[in-house]
């Protein structure tokens, strides 16, 4: 997840996209155990502290990322990842957070990677709240931070987590951090037994991004 990059704009950057809390306070329980997959500085991580979720972890491929978060918020367990495969047993999370996090993917196959990994570490009823950036064509591009981003449609992020059931799917008005008008799509599914058994990486041929990967 480019994290020789974000390293460099750590201390720096300041992230605007921002999870449906509502939603996420009536679907999840406060005794539940998060994992925000790709928490930065922590601030998301922090936003949920403030609701009452204490039993929060946060993790990021960027050691600047960690450090500065540690430094903001030293009471939040947040850490660094170097591995695509995480160090978590099966089921091991009541929801998982994903917030501009496979915007900074470019490359299909690491995204697929994450996924299947996230559906791996969620419980069986557990829920995944995932907010992206979006727009009309699929596109990658730097933006002013020297990072490769990446858009989709909101098609394709909608395959992307097919093997969920979906509970809520829809596309918002957003900022992007240089302050341009965006879309962005706030979904929110769950790991049921009535999900697709295919897992992510079974979507691979038909997630419509031909030339990536």
């Amino acid at each position: 997840m480019q994290s020789e990059a974000w390293d460099l704009v750590a201390m720096d950057v300041d992230f605007n996209l921002d999870i449906d809390i509502p939603e996420f306070m009536r679907l999840v329980p406060k005794d539940t155990t998060i994992l925000d997959y790709g928490c930065g500085y922590g601030r998301t991580c922090e936003l949920l502290f403030s609701k009452g979720y204490n039993n929060i972890i946060g993790i990021d491929t960027s050691p600047e990322m960690i450090k500065r978060g540690n430094l903001l918020h030293p009471h939040l367990a947040l850490s660094q990842t170097q591995a695509s495969t995480l160090q978590y047993p099966d089921d091991t999370f009541g929801a998982i957070v994903l917030c501009a996090v496979l915007t900074c993917i470019p490359k299909q196959q690491a995204m697929v990677d994450v996924l299947s990994e996230i559906k791996r570490v969620l419980k069986t009823g557990g829920i995944l709240h995932m907010v992206e950036f979006s727009s009309e064509t699929s596109k990658t591009f730097v933006s002013n931070y020297g990072i490769t981003m990446h858009h989709q449609e909101p098609s394709e992020l909608r395959s992307l987590v097919s093997a969920f059931t979906e509970l809520k799917f829809e596309v918002i008005k957003t900022q992007t951090m240089g302050g341009n008008i965006a879309e962005a799509v706030s979904y929110f599914g769950q790991k049921t037994h009535l999900t697709n058994h295919y897992s992510c990486r079974d979507k691979l041929g038909t997630l419509g991004f031909p030339g990536k990967g």
